[in-house]
């Protein structure tokens, strides 16, 4: 590999940001999701297709083209993936029904999942003295990415004109304007340049020792996922039954209130082990889908406050876990589609499960299928965390074959 580090932590802070925007993509259209639902008239069933086509864009990238930054760099596919991100948000914002609606969430997809991976590929490349706060700083500008976009679409939908084409708008000129900055950041290309890339699905995996934690962190993000993407798909409809403020702003709030304490919790918690880490992380989930259940149930606007807080804890955690596992367990030339892998497993978790509840919420109520989905993963948490410590033993992710 050659040296792409530099001296100066611009292009570090550069490529950070450019993480954080292509997060935002995720659940920026979720406090829109009851406008557009009163605006065309689609039921919960369609709002979860909507929101799972994106996921269906990142889940292709990352087995496509996860591997396209070993070949011509993560900066250049940094660059060519804001640039589909602002196509899909043009075309979002012009939308007038769900087929383009979806075309925009779909190019949006794509472009996340190939800065996703190419960005956190460029900070352990690029961070000056070497990696050691890239994964911290991919994992925390992520989660910031993620409850960004949120938040901001729903207090420019709430108090701004036009609330289905504002709040793309602002993030155009914001993504507009990183990409701007990423033109001058100027890296060595890897030693893979001019080899043949395929772009058949072609997954990483590591050593037989390692695999059991690999999968256990892989699964446990899926879970975290999951539950990020019932609040960010169907929170914005049932949040009127549970709190007494209504609108795009207090949704946004809600479903940014999770990756801010995501984000925020990673930091004093960035010395835990991954064996410590993660059995705690996924007590603090099951027990934030506990309360969520609860809260379905009793209609408590406390105990969903609670809820919301604990789950976002939890993500921010097993987020973390995981991408230190990948870390420890990835040689520097596999890394891409190790990390590819790992994405992709924990963004299946945004797809099956939401589909499932937006079928069941059109059927037996959108309360019931919430409680059926928190009671399924909070014992799928409790199944991965009798594996946990066992999978995660340190001297197993170290083995080198």
């Amino acid at each position: 590999m050659a040296n792409t580090r530099t001296a100066s932590w611009l292009p570090f802070i550069i490529v950070a940001l450019s993480l954080a925007a292509g997060a935002m993509g995720t659940g920026l259209a979720s406090p829109l999701y009851p406008l557009y639902e009163q605006a065309w008239r689609i039921p919960h069933s369609t709002t979860t297709v909507i929101f799972v086509v994106y996921m269906v864009g990142v889940l292709a990238a990352f087995l496509c083209l996860g591997r396209l930054s070993n070949h011509i760099g993560p900066v250049i596919v940094l660059r060519a993936a804001l640039v589909i991100v602002l196509l899909g948000l043009g075309a979002s914002a012009v939308a007038d029904g769900v087929a383009t609606l979806s075309v925009g969430r779909t190019l949006i997809g794509i472009a996340s999942g190939m800065i996703t991976t190419a960005g956190t590929t460029g900070l352990l490349q690029i961070e000056p003295g070497g990696p050691r706060r890239a994964p911290l700083v991919a994992s925390m500008t992520t989660m910031a990415g993620f409850g960004a976009g949120p938040l901001v679409a729903g207090l420019v939908a709430q108090f701004a004109p036009a609330p289905l084409v504002t709040p793309y708008l602002v993030v155009i000129v914001a993504i507009a304007i990183i990409l701007v900055g990423l033109c001058f950041v100027r890296t060595a290309l890897p030693v893979r340049v001019g080899a043949r890339l395929s772009l058949l699905p072609k997954l990483g995996f590591p050593h037989a020792g390692a695999r059991p934690g690999f999968l256990v962190a892989s699964f446990s993000t899926f879970s975290a996922f999951a539950l990020f993407s019932l609040l960010a798909a169907l929170a914005p409809s049932f949040l009127g039954a549970l709190l007494p403020w209504h609108g795009p702003a207090v949704s946004g709030t809600a479903i940014g209130a999770v990756l801010l304490c995501s984000a925020l919790v990673q930091l004093p918690a960035r010395r835990l082990p991954p064996r410590r880490c993660l059995p705690i992380a996924l007590c603090v989930m099951t027990a934030g889908v506990l309360l969520l259940a609860a809260a379905m149930e009793t209609g408590g606007p406390v105990l969903f406050i609670v809820a919301i807080v604990t789950i976002g804890v939890g993500h921010g955690l097993i987020f973390m876990s995981g991408l230190v596992v990948i870390n420890t367990v990835a040689r520097q030339e596999h890394h891409a589609g190790i990390l590819a892998t790992f994405l992709s497993i924990a963004y299946l978790g945004t797809i099956a499960p939401i589909l499932g509840v937006g079928y069941l919420a059109d059927h037996v109520g959108l309360a019931s299928a919430v409680v059926v989905f928190c009671l399924a993963f909070a014992a799928f948490c409790l199944l991965l965390f009798a594996f946990a410590r066992t999978a995660l033993d340190p001297e197993r992710l170290a083995q080198t074959e």
